[in-house]
């Protein structure tokens, strides 16, 4: 039987049990102060209207002061220490999923969808967090509060004492599983649909110009405001067994003091219990029942942090890329990039190509051509070995890359994606991303070459000009350049480019396949996606694929 979510997943917030055990500690000692203060003033107003000398209240007034103050602070330091340990948890795990994400295989990576990336290293990891500070800690002051309570009220009387401990069980039990159960519905139902809204958002912000021209806006935002109606109608069902699981928290806490007053009053009939002693009885439920006022929230808490949970497990479990089986030799002079009999696609879907067959020596270029949706950028993540062969088999020389290490692999092929991230760093971090020992000459020569000089010029400051998320602050074109530059420092064999002279004037196209071009004479392969037929032109060979078919020969450019 497989462990519950939760804990699986708790253990890498590196939460310390001394900590957690302080923090509840801390918040068990603030009610305490609470339900001691409502129970010693009650005592001290009842004890005072029997007119006693004044030095008999003394040691209660003085009492009633440091309850007073003891609340306010322990409550204070409570949710200081619960916090602190709450954020360094949600740190430490937020940190794990990008250890495990970019250990893990690259097929993995490339097939998450980026709204589910964001949803699972943001929100999901914050409702795990979330989990230690508004469930498991609150639900442990409780417990520690009500048995407390129950036992304060069973050395006055123990008839009150039981009554309070059923409706604890109620109030703490049985309500607060009702909300639960409203809220484990709607998280149920409502998973995908918040994924599908944000993976919508998202894509609407990020391409907001390209949808308005396009005319397809209005689209997006339907879908947007059909996921809102159905999230309107999964709440709406869900609330009915929330106002149920209300009204039954309010009526045990009702029947508590109501049974504590028919209770008290006998014994005061019978002798058992003083007038004072009576307002004990009375006012104990009331803060008893202060600690069972976040359970409903905490086992909802606790039911979202366990769906959190289990949609980050696959990720943390994701297996780390297999070591190498086959050691490859260093490329020889004659070492060559071929595909023999190739099918390749996303791992959950069909094959986008298929039969394909050719052949790149080094010091070679190839252009691989064809309408949009053809498959040339999945055959070119395929022949960088980031996407597995569903048929067929990718060689460098006489080895398969799929008996290659990932590390190796990108040693020996370098691939510039058309949508290749750049970082919200400076120009000189998002350059040394393919070369950690880059110096500034380097740097500054590689953009020269990618036709970024006159920009480079114009930067006050220079290599340390921030790029933005996501490279906001370029311009289509400088982006273009920005990777291009990239693949200038790479000191791979192989370079493997996505449209490289896209969002680039005739001439700078013209000159970046002129320096590409002469490349080759320093024995580096170039695999070059493009829809430019006078790009095709500039390379020694040319592959062209049809749509959903890829039977196509290499021809000669």
């Amino acid at each position: 039987m497989s462990r519950h979510p939760l804990r699986q997943v708790l253990p890498e917030l590196g939460l310390r049990p001394r900590t957690v055990g302080f923090a509840v500690a801390l918040g068990t000692a603030a009610l305490f102060a609470s339900t001691a203060l409502g129970a010693l003033s009650a005592w001290l107003i009842a004890r005072a209207a029997e007119m006693p000398p004044v030095l008999d209240l003394t040691l209660a007034i003085v009492g009633v002061r440091a309850l007073g103050l003891s609340r306010a602070g322990l409550r204070y330091a409570h949710r200081l220490v619960a916090h602190d340990v709450a954020f360094h948890g949600v740190a430490r795990l937020r940190a794990r999923l990008v250890d495990a994400l970019a250990r893990g295989p690259l097929t993995r990576v490339l097939g998450l969808k980026r709204g589910d990336l964001v949803a699972r290293l943001g929100g999901d990891v914050d409702a795990v967090g979330e989990a230690v500070i508004r469930a498991l800690v609150p639900m442990a002051i409780a417990v520690g509060v009500g048995v407390g309570s129950v036992a304060l009220l069973a050395f006055f009387l123990p008839a009150a004492a039981g009554a309070l401990a059923v409706s604890l069980a109620i109030a703490g039990g049985v309500a607060p599983w009702m909300g639960a159960r409203a809220l484990a519905l709607l998280e149920k139902a409502s998973s995908d649909t918040r994924s599908h809204q944000l993976a919508t958002a998202l894509e609407l912000l990020e391409g907001a110009a390209e949808w308005k021209v396009s005319g397809q806006a209005p689209v997006l935002l339907g879908a947007l405001r059909e996921d809102d109606l159905c999230l309107e109608r999964l709440s709406a069902r869900a609330a009915r067994w929330t106002a149920a699981a209300t009204f039954l928290m309010h009526g045990a806490w009702s029947a508590s003091v109501g049974a504590a007053l028919v209770l008290g009053f006998a014994a005061l009939g019978r002798g058992a219990l003083s007038q004072v002693e009576l307002c004990v009885v009375v006012l104990v439920p009331l803060g008893a029942f202060e600690a069972l006022q976040s359970m409903p929230a905490a086992l909802t808490q606790l039911l979202r942090s366990t769906e959190a949970a289990r949609r980050l497990l696959p990720f943390l479990e994701m297996p780390e890329a297999e070591p190498p089986s086959t050691a490859l030799p260093a490329p020889a002079p004659a070492a060559h990039l071929r595909a023999e009999g190739l099918a390749c696609g996303w791992p959950d879907r069909s094959a986008a190509v298929s039969g394909i067959n050719l052949t790149v020596r080094r010091g070679r270029s190839l252009a691989l051509t064809g309408p949009s949706g053809s498959g040339k950028t999945t055959l070119l993540l395929s022949l960088a070995g980031h996407l597995p062969a569903k048929a067929g088999v990718v060689k460098l020389g006489e080895v398969s890359l799929a008996d290659v290490s990932e590390q190796r692999r990108v040693e020996l092929l370098h691939c510039s994606a058309e949508d290749a991230h750049l970082f919200d760093t400076t120009l000189r971090e998002n350059l040394r991303v393919v070369r950690a020992t880059l110096t500034d000459d380097e740097a500054v020569a590689a953009l020269h070459k990618a036709g970024l000089g006159d920009w480079y010029a114009r930067q006050p400051q220079g290599l340390d000009t921030p790029l933005g998320r996501g490279g906001e602050a370029l311009s289509g074109g400088e982006r273009r350049r920005v990777l291009l530059a990239r693949a200038w420092l790479s000191e791979a064999p192989w370079l493997l480019l996505d449209e490289p002279t896209e969002h680039l004037d005739p001439r700078t196209a013209a000159r970046v396949m002129r320096d590409l071009d002469g490349m080759k004479a320093h024995g580096r392969g170039l695999v070059v996606v493009t829809h430019d037929a006078d790009v095709a032109r500039a390379l020694d060979s040319v592959h062209t694929l049809a749509r959903r078919d890829s039977e196509a020969a290499v021809a000669p450019a």
